[in-house]
This record gives structure tokens, sequence and C-alpha cells, in this order.
């Protein structure tokens, strides 16, 4: 049985600490080995690079994962990601409309300028560089990238941009066949950067929060919030698992719902398309949260 599989690798790779996670990240591994989600931030328990590679590597030697992941080391935090599903998360980000960032600097939160989200597109093309020569060097190129910015219309949907100056993401490396050993990609990035928001950018969420110099997001504290949940049943051990779940303040709801309407549109058929998960739940609650931190 593959949970059973994975249990003992997880015992053998993290420890006995690392094991008592098992049943909560084997499905998210899942996920984002089908392409469900982009990546998976590692916040569960404290683990090594070489532990976690051990993990997954000897799970893709036992068949439990076949895609093209890579472990990505960004500051202190890592993820592992799959890189072409990543890839197309960040490209897509790149080519949609400004009105995915969402400002929380001041008083009252807003969309983010226009010079704002252009900021944010030369990180993210950066990254995309840098996964893509960190893939190379791993063996774990794929031809296919070039167009993953098309596939299933993200980029044709209610935010996407018109404008001519936007960054293009760097060409694909060449192709290789070979899915190749999973290896560990640093990702730099300017040091004063709000790591957050690029996050959010990697977990492949609709829109995300990005606060300027020392405030910390403080608006959000005591403001009506909407909290979005995606779930789908996941047929790796048969619990309902949450796959994704963020907020938007509630004044800029109108705004953004056909965003995310759209969003959980495609990320549905991901779902549908994917072996493992089956019977996507889409929710959304009003919350009020006295603090709130990002």
């Amino acid at each position: 049985m593959a949970l059973d599989t994975w249990r003992t690798l997880f015992r053998e790779c993290l420890g006995g600490r690392g094991s008592q996670y098992c049943e909560e990240v084997v499905p998210l591994l899942a996920a984002v080995d089908q392409g469900v989600k982009p990546s998976l931030l590692w916040d569960v328990c404290t683990a090594d690079t070489s532990g976690l590679l051990a993990l997954l590597n000897q799970a893709r030697a036992k068949g439990l994962l076949g895609s093209k992941l890579v472990l990505v080391e960004l500051g202190l935090d890592v993820f592992i990601v799959n890189l072409p599903a990543v890839t197309r998360t960040l490209v897509n980000i790149i080519a949609a409309a400004p009105t995915w960032l969402i400002d929380i600097s001041g008083s009252e939160p807003k969309v983010a300028s226009s010079e704002n989200h252009q900021e944010f597109h030369t990180y993210l093309t950066s990254i995309i560089a840098q996964l893509n020569i960190g893939s190379t060097d791993a063996g774990m190129t794929d031809s296919s990238m070039g167009s993953l910015s098309t596939q299933n219309g993200d980029v044709n949907s209610p935010n996407s941009s018109t404008t001519t100056n936007t960054p293009q993401a760097p060409p694909p490396p060449p192709s290789d066949t070979s899915v190749g050993e999973i290896k560990a990609v640093e990702v730099k990035l300017p040091e004063d950067l709000n790591l957050s928001t690029i996050f959010g950018c990697m977990l492949g969420y609709p829109h995300i929060y990005w606060w300027q110099g020392e405030s910390g997001g403080n608006s959000l504290s005591g403001m009506p919030l909407k909290v979005f949940k995606l779930s789908a049943e996941c047929a790796v051990d048969g619990s309902v698992v949450e796959l994704f779940s963020f907020s938007i303040p509630e004044a800029l709801e109108g705004d953004l719902r056909p965003g995310i309407e759209h969003w959980g549109n495609v990320t549905n058929i991901r779902i549908e398309q994917a072996a493992s998960f089956s019977n996507a739940s889409f929710k959304c609650d009003s919350v009020l949260c006295l603090s709130v931190a990002l």
C-alpha cells in the first residue's frame, strides 16, 4: 500500500518527529506531483535539505512520484516545487492585469499600483530564470515550458493584460527527456524583498498581499476578510484535503471576485484531470481577525 510505503520513508528519512506528519503531507505532495498545486511550502516540522531530498528521491525510486520536481531554497524556507507547474503559474502572473497584488501598507487595503506590480514582474522573471538554470544542472528540463503560459486558458482570463511592455519569461532550456534526480536549487532575491508576497506567488494564489516598509500589513488586523478554501477528495488516503486557502479584504471582493472565480474554475479542471483527486469544493467565509500575521 502506497501510504504504508510513505510512512516508512518519512520515518527513515526524517526521523520519528517527521513521520508524525506523513498523513498530512502525502496528499499535498501528490497534489504537487500531479500539478494541482505548483509547490508546497515545507512548514510542518524542521527538516534539513538532505533529509527532504532523500525522501523525495526514494519516493521517486519506488514509483510514488513521477513529475519534474525540485527542492527550492528561498531564504530560510524550503519549497517542494513542480517545475512545469510553478513556471506556468509565474508566467501567468506576469501576464495578468495589474490587479493581483493587494497593498495593505496603509489604513485601507487597495489594489497595488501598476509600478508595484511591475517591480514584482522583475522578481518573478528572475525566479523563473534561476529555476530553469538550476533544473538544467539537475538534468530536469522540459521542452513544453515555453507554452505553459497558455495552458488551460490562464492568460486569457478576465485578469489578462493587453499591454505590450510586460516582461517576458526567459526561454526554456534545451529539451531533456530524463526526469533526473531531484536536487536543491537556491533562489537568490534582494535581502529587503517582502518574501511573503513571493511565497504567495509560488503557492499559486490568485491575489496576494504586499506591504511597504515596516508596516507589516497591520491594516488587516480587525479588517473584515473573505477567506476562500479549495478542497478535494484524495484517493491516496481517502481524505478530503484542503489544497488552497487564501483571503482578500471584504471591501475589495466585488472587484476581485471575477478573477477568483476564474482561478477556481481553472484549478477545478486540473483537479478533474489529476489521477488522485476528485470532487473539488470551493468555499468562501467571512472572518474578522483581531490580529493577522503574514
